[in-house]
């Protein structure tokens, strides 16, 4: 790990343990405001750096603001607004654990946390929030189904109100929802819709590039619209939003963000019609390189997918880009069983009656289809 990326973690990691340890003294009402404006802080420290800190530091250095956000409102019997807002700040705090978990392979954990979200922020009245953790929770349905991925997409898009949330709702659920089972119009017609949401949000609506609990960046829907059409066979239409997306995120610093741009650069570079292997390795070899301070299980995955996909289409894969990431997966699948971790709840109701019927697995990246 670099010396800079090590003191972002460090940095992480002291400021969340810090508010861990915070307690409430006598007057605890007083207190309260006090201690609920430091977890605030502490969170959007860790949700800024979200993009440039090792995931396995922000995971630890979450633990003690989830463990506090939960335990003060009932240790201290917080009564109205002030529990609402507890309730609010967990749920944003349980989201954010919930995308490390995702992000590190951890599936089970992160559905789990992303279904206590989504409930909790909408019993403290934050239709966005709750959107955003369902919006999750359906990109992790998405690989087996689909068709329920859709069912959560609508109910998140309802309670979203007009928000950054219902972009992202379009423009990365229900996008690749729709790529998944090949429905090409499906995928345009969301994109169409994401952009016209965009169009309407304002500048502080956006955000930076990269993960986010309540903006969504233009950069963010590009990228996610460019993997979309690659997935259906339309890497020309792809094109202009890759593009645009790589403008947006120069000079941000946001390294996840250029990652993931660099690697949907490589599967459109070998889905067009004439496939070019050689720039597919160059971006992903980019990509892998970037990542060597913050390794992580969904990149090295991905980077299989895109082999699976040269080898395809080219009759040579990426196997040195495989090898070097193969140490990135260990990590994750020995965390994901922990007995130590609570159990997801499979085949359980999920939101509005929507039947979950297996949650957890890893994702995989559809081979582009021809375009229809």
């Amino acid at each position: 790990m670099s010396e800079a990326s090590n003191r972002r973690s460090v940095l992480v990691a002291t400021g969340l343990a810090a508010v861990g340890s915070m307690s409430l003294g006598a007057d605890a009402a007083a207190d309260a405001a006090g201690l609920h404006d430091a977890c605030a802080a502490a969170l959007d420290a860790a949700v800024d750096a979200y993009e440039t800190t090792d995931l396995g530091a922000t995971a630890a250095a979450l633990v003690p603001l989830e463990r506090t956000t939960r335990t003060v409102p009932r240790e201290h019997r917080l009564r109205g607004r002030a529990a609402l807002d507890w309730m609010r700040l967990h749920a944003a705090v349980t989201t954010a654990a919930a995308a490390v978990a995702y992000d590190r392979g951890q599936h089970a954990d992160a559905a789990t946390r992303a279904d206590r979200a989504a409930a909790l922020a909408r019993a403290a009245g934050d239709g966005p929030l709750a959107a955003r953790a369902l919006a999750l929770r359906a990109r992790m349905v998405r690989p087996h189904s689909p068709a329920v991925a859709l069912q959560i997409a609508g109910v998140a898009a309802r309670i979203a109100g007009f928000s950054p949330t219902r972009a992202l709702i379009a423009g990365k659920v229900v996008t690749s929802a729709c790529a998944a089972t090949g429905d090409t119009p499906g995928v345009r017609d969301a994109v169409a819709r994401a952009w016209q949401t965009m169009e309407r949000l304002g500048d502080d609506d956006f955000g930076s590039p990269g993960f986010a609990l309540e903006t969504y960046s233009p950069a963010d829907l590009a990228l996610a619209c460019a993997e979309a059409l690659t997935t259906v066979g339309a890497a020309d239409e792809a094109t202009p939003h890759l593009e645009r997306a790589e403008t947006l995120i120069a000079g941000s610093g946001q390294t996840g963000m250029v990652v993931s741009v660099r690697m949907a650069q490589a599967r459109a570079a070998l889905a067009r019609e004439i496939p070019d292997r050689d720039e597919a390795a160059a971006y992903a070899g980019q990509a892998v390189t970037l990542s060597a301070d913050r390794p992580a299980q969904w990149l090295a995955r991905l980077v299989r997918d895109v082999s699976e996909l040269a080898d395809l289409r080219t009759g040579q894969g990426l196997d040195d880009l495989v090898d070097a990431t193969t140490p990135w997966l260990r990590e994750s699948w020995e965390a994901d069983r922990d007995p130590q971790r609570p159990a997801a709840r499979f085949g359980a109701p999920g939101p509005s009656g929507v039947m979950v019927q297996r949650a957890g697995g890893p994702p995989t990246v559809p081979v582009p289809r021809p375009a229809r």
